[in-house]
């Protein structure tokens, strides 16, 4: 059988669309992985339970997870700030 240069492009085009799809699954993995651990530290099962829900539905690219990561970022820190001012004032 004779392969001709569209079978090449055809294969060629294959093999980058399951690179990419491989890229877009550990990007995903990724960003959702950390976005449950964050949500495991900071004791929040109802968000453990909506975020682990949604990566299966909803998430694409990991956007929820990201988006949860940066708004639990701030509070993270705050309750850090707040908890070396209560216990300087103790001392």
């Amino acid at each position: 059988m004779f392969l001709g240069i569209d079978t090449l492009i055809v294969n060629s085009f294959t093999g980058w669309a399951l690179v990419g799809i491989i890229a877009i699954l550990i990007w995903k993995l990724a960003w959702t992985g950390l976005a449950l651990c964050r949500a495991i530290q900071l004791k929040q099962k109802k968000w453990f339970v909506v975020l682990f829900i949604l990566s299966f539905v909803l998430n694409e690219l990991g956007i929820i997870s990201i988006v949860y990561l940066i708004f639990n970022k701030k509070k993270k820190k705050s309750k850090r700030i707040i908890k070396r001012k209560i216990s300087k004032k103790k001392k």
